[in-house]
């Protein structure tokens, strides 16, 4: 996935704002610029260029960290990794690559790696911390469908659970119709979207009829 980049200035609050911060992207120096950490993008503009930079939305970010790799860079950094390669105006358009014959093999053109390199060391952890609790406030919308699957799921054992209790009760009990009656109404009362088919969906009387 190509992503076509520009700064768009937030519109949401921000809350950090870095002057004088140079952007590496692909290893390639953008100069310095104005970063923006707002509650909805990840944004830096470089002012001597009308619109030039950066727009990232949050659930495009896949790792943030600070770095005192040496062979990442000559200091210590904020690393940002972008699901998608990032397009620059004016770049020329990527190659487009064979396919190839592993489709498990991810390709290192489909991420882009950022650097943040503020002025001062102090500024890299207040950046850093700023990205994180806006990446909270934005979570992956998979990671969340992910999550209502799984509780949906856990109702549902929970309930086959219960269920599977209440029916070894009521055997101890020596329990008859009566007692599976109850548990069923039970269970249709708390899953009122399960269909609750007893007596394997026949009719008791169509059944001595057809005995007769």
């Amino acid at each position: 996935m190509v992503i076509i980049n520009s700064f768009k200035y937030p519109e949401s609050t921000i809350r950090c704002l870095k002057e004088d911060v140079r952007l590496i992207l692909d290893k390639k120096d953008l100069g310095k610029g104005t970063l923006y950490v707002s509650e909805s993008t990840l944004c830096w503009h470089q002012r001597e260029r009308d619109n030039y930079g950066l727009t990232i939305n949050y659930p495009n970010i896949s790792l943030h960290a600070i770095s005192k790799d040496l062979a990442v860079f000559t200091g210590e950094c904020v690393y940002v990794m972008v699901d998608g390669q990032i397009s620059m105006p004016g770049d020329p358009p990527p190659e487009n690559e064979e396919d190839s014959d592993n489709s498990d093999m991810e390709s290192a053109s489909d991420i882009s790696e950022i650097l943040l390199v503020p002025n001062t060391t102090e500024a890299i952890s207040e950046i850093y911390e700023a990205i994180r609790i806006c990446q909270e406030l934005n979570p992956d919308p998979l990671d969340v469908d992910e999550d209502s699957v799984e509780e949906d799921d856990n109702l549902y054992e929970d309930a086959e659970d219960d269920m599977n209790e209440e029916y070894d009760n009521a055997s101890e009990r020596g329990g008859g119709d009566a007692d599976i009656d109850d548990i069923t109404r039970r269970i249709r009362d708390n899953l009122p979207d399960v269909q609750v088919n007893y007596r394997n969906g026949h009719n008791e009387e169509d059944e001595f009829q057809d005995a007769d």
